[in-house]
Order: structure tokens, then sequence, then C-alpha cells
């Protein structure tokens, strides 16, 4: 009998445990959602890869950064602290990428509304990746600048991210 205490105990407990664990949690989740309406967007793992990515986090970095005319430059980033307002139990993500290519002598390209994203979840996005293609197909050889900015829809933040090419 006191066997059967004991373990009905230490059940209770262990379950007592998960619940307080479980609303520890939920404390933090609702906390980090309000850091992240304050944080700048942030924009982490950015960089050419050889194709785009299936998954977050499924990409393959690319060696270099030279290519040919008209060939495809696939970029990969990973932005952080978008703000994800919630209307009829669905979160609400908006945002808009813009491109600016400049050349070596400073002359510059640029397009707004490069890329639009909006998507509804039930549940708040964690892990967000975006996959970017740029191609220079009547660009003259050299060095240029390929800058994007994110636009945060829900809010006025923005971010910039560039990466040095070259075109053979």
């Amino acid at each position: 009998m006191r066997k059967s205490l004991w373990k009905a105990a230490v059940a209770a407990c262990a379950i007592a445990a998960g619940a307080t664990m479980a609303a520890d949690v939920a404390t933090l989740e609702a906390d980090l959602e309000k850091a992240r309406l304050d944080a700048p967007i942030n924009i982490q793992s950015f960089m050419l890869v050889k194709e785009p990515a299936r998954f977050f986090g499924g990409y393959e970095p690319r060696s270099g950064t030279t290519f040919r005319a008209g060939e495809d430059m696939n970029f990969y980033a990973e932005p952080r602290n978008l703000v994800f307002p919630k209307h009829g139990g669905k979160y609400t993500i908006a945002f808009a990428v813009d491109l600016e290519v400049t050349d070596a002598s400073g002359k510059s390209m640029k397009k707004d509304n490069f890329e639009q994203f909006k998507m509804d979840s039930r549940s708040r996005i964690q892990d967000l990746f975006l996959n970017l293609r740029v191609s220079l197909t009547n660009a003259p050889p050299g060095k240029y600048n390929v800058k994007f900015r994110i636009r945060d829809k829900n809010s006025k933040k923005t971010a910039d991210f560039a990466q040095e090419v070259t075109l053979k």
C-alpha cells in the first residue's frame, strides 16, 4: 500500500512539475514576443547559396561571388523580429523586399517591392527564411553591390543587407 501511495505522490509531483514548466515556457514565449516587437529586424544567415533552400536552414552555401552575366544569384536570409499581429485567431506576417544593385561607379538600379510576402497562420511563426533570386542579364562585367531592404508592413521596421558580387 505504501508503495502505491509513494508512486501516486511521485506521479502527482511530476504532473505538477510538468504543468509548472509549461507555464514557464508560455511566460518566456510571451516575453520573447514583447521583446521582438521592440527589437529591430535582424537578418541572420544571409549568404549566397548554390540553389534555393527547401526549408529553414536547408541551404548549401555558394563558395564564390563571381557570376557569368545572366547567371542566377540565389540568396538565402533569415529575418528575425518581424511583427506578427494577431486578429481573429490568426497571426499575419506581411513584408516587402526592395532591391538595389549598384555598380563600381555608383550608378544604381532600384526595384521596390522586388518580392512581397503575406501569410496567415494560427501559430506564431518562429523560423522564417527567404530565397531571393537575382539575375543581372544585361549588366556589363564588373563589381556590383546587391542590396536588399526588408520592410515590415505591420510596423515601420526596416533592415538592409547586401553582398558584393562580380560579373565576368
